[in-house]
């Protein structure tokens, strides 16, 4: 029997797929990007030598889609996603 402490860690681990508008796939791992400060930070690190795309990346004039091809608002970002 799994005690909630290791599932809740394991969960932690597990990863969120991210592709970007370039095509490159990312997986970070959910205790990073569970925030929309977290996620915001990641991106800003996979554009940084993206040239052309970092400047509008980091004054944040992107969306982020679900996989249903929906955008995710900051606001909501903590109770949508899920590894």
């Amino acid at each position: 029997m799994r005690s909630l402490k290791s599932a809740s860690i394991s969960e932690q681990e597990l990863p969120i797929s991210f592709k970007d508008a370039v095509g490159r796939k990312f997986s970070f791992p959910f205790r990073l990007c569970r925030t929309w400060q977290g996620m915001q930070a990641l991106i800003n690190q996979s554009f940084l030598h993206t040239e052309g795309l970092y400047e509008q990346v980091k004054n944040h004039y992107y969306d982020l889609i679900s996989p249903h091809g929906e955008i995710i608002l900051p606001t909501v970002w903590q109770i949508v996603i899920q590894p």
